[in-house]
């Protein structure tokens, strides 16, 4: 019966994930992930294509097969991250279910299916939620291991978070938070010590399995590239002791600028009222769950040189679990005694929910963080228009060959054009950065061409430049336009 119970909720899940999955405009990152996955999918030279921009290529390794049964590459690409949320219901369930019980287990998947923060990367072709789905599944085996202590549970632990350090370094928490479940630990048994033992010895298996997987990326001559990007994100340790608190406190403060939308004023009001709980009780399970939040949490406030909303996701996960718990609680008082507690849960609930309908309906209203809305709606790294314009030059191109530039060369131009506009022998794509004049190249082309040029972040073009208007695409709620214009011959040049 349990087994059915788990079903639908992952049935629940898989249908909140996937309707309207292409209601948000692709994402300049989610561009640069498909190409990749594209570009080694067609030539298995390839596969490790992710590494040259110093990311673990796990994602895209993932995405080909859904190229095989989808035809839009954005779907495809996304469909991943779905089928990530799905597999993280599950272990969300299991973690809550072996610490507190199914009671909790299900409030927990519940919370999971409306969390906002969860519902939007569960729809987006990014890392993070992959990453996330990883990490709940680590520390089910890390609870597992130190309550069996079993051989098989290690390798199954190893593999889990070797899987991790293949999709994003910030995997690496999953191995340090491992001595952090000896807070579980029974230390009350006649074979402690030997027991004690065979648990250090059994996460040092997990920990080389999950090595020995990262360190297979070096048959990549990119390995080394993935140490320096993450370099571009995080600050040495030299350099933050330079100046601590010049880091970390606005750090700080901009990562709960980021968190509170996502997590809601009341969820996060309840995690700091368990918290304090959990510590005056000792609840062990409780103080589990908050290390695995406070600990890559304060890290990344100390260390962080580059920070986005997403980075926090994977940290979320144990929190919903603590949420669900706390829901249960609540729901365990009578109605006579503890009417207040009727009340609470409703307004936990309540606007989480309002947050993720609007995601599925009507994404450009729904209350998130201002970085996440430049990114995805309002700014030059959302894809507002690139539909139209692709419609457009598929028109176009079927009455003979086209030239199309683009400003910027890396990205979501001209990224986005090549995957759904690179195979088309009568399309030619050409990127440029910066644009402070057209391309004499494009100049050329329109003499014998069609030929257009698109901009992402240029918003004033100058008039005396030899284009014509064909389309401006607003982005969201803002004043940030995608402009398309046709390069026209210029008088006098046309041989």
């Amino acid at each position: 019966m349990e087994v059915l119970l788990v079903i639908g909720i992952a049935i629940v899940t898989f249908v909140t994930r996937v309707v309207n999955l292409l209601n948000i405009p692709i994402f300049t990152d989610e561009a640069i992930y498909i190409r990749w996955a594209q570009i080694g999918l067609a030539d298995p030279a390839q596969r490790y294509i992710a590494l040259t921009d110093g990311k673990q290529p796990l994602l895209t390794w993932f995405m080909y097969p859904m190229f095989k049964f989808f035809h839009d590459p954005l779907f495809a690409g996304r469909f991943v991250s779905v089928l990530s949320g799905v597999v993280a219901v599950v272990g969300i369930y299991l973690v809550a279910r072996m610490l507190f019980g199914k009671k909790a287990a299900v409030a927990s998947s519940i919370l999971y299916i409306i969390a906002p923060f969860n519902l939007l990367y569960d729809r987006l072709a990014l890392m993070d939620s992959l990453l996330a789905t990883i990490g709940i599944w680590s520390l089910y085996f890390e609870i597992l291991l130190v309550k069996k202590i079993r051989l098989d549970v290690a390798l199954l632990l190893g593999m889990t978070v070797g899987l991790g350090l293949l999709t994003k370094s910030s995997a690496l928490f999953y191995i340090l938070l491992l001595p952090f479940s000896l807070v579980l630990f029974d230390f009350k048994t006649k074979k402690k010590i030997r027991r004690l033992l065979k648990w250090v010895g059994l996460s040092l298996i997990s920990t080389l399995i999950a090595e020995v997987m990262y360190n297979s990326l070096r048959l990549s001559p990119w390995f080394y590239l993935i140490k320096q990007k993450n370099y571009s994100f995080i600050y040495t340790v030299p350099e933050f002791l330079h100046s601590p608190f010049s880091v970390f406190l606005p750090n700080l403060h901009g990562l709960l600028q980021f968190l509170i939308p996502y997590m809601t004023v009341p969820v996060g009001v309840t995690l700091i009222v368990v918290f304090i709980f959990a510590i005056i009780k000792k609840d062990n399970r409780l103080i589990l769950l908050y290390f695995w939040f406070f600990v890559p949490f304060l890290a990344l406030a100390a260390f962080g040189k580059v920070l986005f909303p997403r980075f926090l996701l994977f940290m979320t996960m144990s929190l919903l679990v603590i949420v669900g718990y706390t829901l249960t609680v609540f729901g365990s008082f009578s109605f006579k005694k503890m009417k207040a507690f009727l009340i609470v849960i409703p307004i936990i609930v309540v606007f989480p929910f309002y947050q993720s309908f609007l995601l599925l309906t009507s994404p450009v209203n729904a209350a998130i963080p201002v970085t996440d809305r430049n990114q995805l709606f309002n700014n030059w790294p959302s894809g507002y228009g690139v539909n139209e314009v692709i419609t457009y030059l598929k028109d176009k191109s079927s009455y003979g060959k086209i030239v199309l530039g683009t400003e910027g060369t890396f990205g979501l131009f001209p990224a986005v054009f090549q995957i759904y506009l690179g195979n088309d022998k009568n399309i030619e794509i050409h990127g440029y950065w910066p644009v402070g004049n057209i391309p004499s190249l494009l100049l050329e082309s329109a003499k014998k061409y069609p030929t257009y040029l698109v901009f992402k972040e240029t918003q004033r073009v100058p008039s005396n430049w030899p284009l014509k208007l064909i389309g401006k695409y607003r982005r969201g709620n803002s004043d940030t336009f995608l402009l398309f214009y046709q390069v026209l011959i210029q008088p006098g040049n046309n041989k």
